[in-house]
């Protein structure tokens, strides 16, 4: 009798053990929550320029959260074209900077952020969008004014491209020619610079010192730091001397 009670409470014992492990498998998973499979639509964002950078921040956590002593932690992945692309960067800070390459760039960007409550990993969410990468295209200046133009003309004239593309900042000088430099930057030759967006207006008899050739010059660059020149266009105008008043007897 005594060795059937205790065949009895063997087995009792092994269902007891199967059922608490169960439970902990069940709440491990529960615990181990994957991404929202219920996909995410990418919010379209404004181009951005080659070499630009894209600087993206997640929400704060608020301050009723805060007062239960609740975390957030933030997880992004930037892919090439969409959803389904190549990663080429990941983060886990609440805020991040992105450099688009110069060169070899893909036509978009996905950006897809995760945030958790650290403290409830069944409270997640998620946020996507693209970003266009678009060059500002061809580059060109035009006026109605005349290639000569005397040196004491005080008239305004004007000089313009196409609209300025929305992912890139213009900004125009006048340069002797000779003295254009090798490499165009965005905050460079202050002392030479006439204006910024898609139209400049000029007054010769101001700018130019002596007659000569002069080198009209306009460049498109990305809207953030490091200023990446994007393209550039020129328009040579001659300014003439006046003549001299000299009177000769011969």
């Amino acid at each position: 009798m005594i060795k059937s009670n205790w065949k009895w409470a063997f087995l009792l014992l092994i269902g007891l053990a199967s059922i608490i492990s169960n439970a902990a498998a069940q709440d491990a998973a529960a615990q181990s929550v994957a991404p929202p499979s219920a996909g995410c639509t990418p919010v379209l964002q404004q181009p951005v320029a080659p070499g630009d950078i894209i600087d993206l921040k997640g929400p704060d956590v608020p301050a009723s959260q805060q007062a239960l002593g609740i975390n957030w932690d933030y997880s992004w992945t930037v892919r090439k074209d969409d959803a389904g692309g190549e990663i080429v960067a990941t983060f886990d800070t609440q805020s991040i900077s992105f450099a688009v390459p110069t060169t070899d760039y893909a036509e978009n960007y996905y950006f897809e952020m995760l945030v958790t409550a650290r403290e409830a990993s069944l409270c997640i969410n998620q946020a996507c969008m693209t970003f266009p990468i678009v060059t500002p295209g061809e580059c060109s200046i035009d006026t109605d004014a005349e290639d000569q133009i005397c040196i004491t003309d005080s008239d305004e004239y004007e000089y313009s491209t196409a609209d300025t593309p929305s992912q890139v900042n213009q900004r125009w000088w006048v340069f002797k020619q000779g003295e254009v430099p090798a490499n165009l930057e965005y905050n460079g030759n202050a002392n030479s610079r006439v204006g910024d967006g898609s139209s400049i207006s000029i007054a010769w008899d101001g700018i130019a010192e002596e007659s000569g050739t002069y080198v009209i010059l306009t460049g498109y660059f990305g809207k953030k730091s490091p200023f990446v020149l994007q393209g550039s266009c020129q328009k040579q105008v001659v300014i003439v001397d006046v003549p001299l008043n000299t009177i000769t007897v011969t």
